[in-house]
């Protein structure tokens, strides 16, 4: 089920990943409009739900709808289209932000930085809640947050904060489009604008984002 017909379906859909588990996940899929859908008497209607446990192994899916209080029946097949199609935009997001971690870490490292990765919950609404990780970097008594905000944002596939701490002074932001990570800044002097995105900016990279967390020392001295 693509995204727009998801939505001529009307269908609300959510997932949870219960706690402690590992490729485990619940969809529940409510059609939407129905709650004010009346029988004799006035009385409002059950509102039907599908809910179809998901097991996710290796890149593969498997599906167990016994627990469902109502049969999808010929919706079934679209239904586990649409399931797989958020499945691959949780695992491209997740494995982006995390590479992206991974990556500003060495640099960092590499120019004389301490590091230490810590966990980011997020709840998106189309992949659920999840985990990615964040990077703390610290040079002396300067602290800068790489905090990942969302998976996606007008214009971009993936939004991470760059904070100056212990403020949480929002100066420097990653986007991604175009294929790669694009830092943006505010640097001193130049033109204001409105919001960190309209912030002068470049590609990422090792030489990038050490202008960047000079600019954010300085900016802390």
């Amino acid at each position: 089920m693509s995204i727009e017909t998801a939505e001529k379906q009307q269908y609300m859909i959510s997932v949870f990943e219960p706690e402690k588990t590992v490729g485990h996940f619940i969809f529940t899929f409510v059609p939407k409009g129905l709650q004010q859908v009346r029988g004799p008497g006035g009385t409002p209607k059950r509102v039907p739900q599908f809910i179809v446990a998901v097991q996710q192994d290796t890149g593969d899916l498997s599906f167990d709808w016994s627990g469902s209080p109502d049969d999808p029946g010929a919706v079934r097949e679209e239904m586990q289209k649409e399931i797989a199609g958020r499945m691959r935009d949780r695992e491209v997001w997740i494995d982006r932000v995390t590479s992206l971690a991974a990556q500003v870490e060495q640099w960092a490292r590499e120019l004389g930085w301490s590091t230490r990765r810590v966990e980011k919950k997020l709840d998106d609404a189309r992949i659920g809640k999840h985990r990615v990780p964040a990077l703390l970097m610290q040079e002396e008594t300067c602290r800068i947050l790489l905090e990942p905000v969302g998976r996606s944002a007008a214009g971009a596939e993936g939004v991470v904060d760059l904070y100056l701490m212990p403020a949480y002074d929002d100066i420097a932001s990653l986007y991604y489009y175009g294929n790669q990570w694009n830092l943006h800044y505010m640097y001193p002097g130049a033109k204001p604008v409105a919001a960190v995105r309209d912030a002068d900016h470049a590609p990422l990279s090792k030489e990038t984002l050490e202008r960047v967390l000079a600019e954010m020392r300085r900016h802390a001295a």
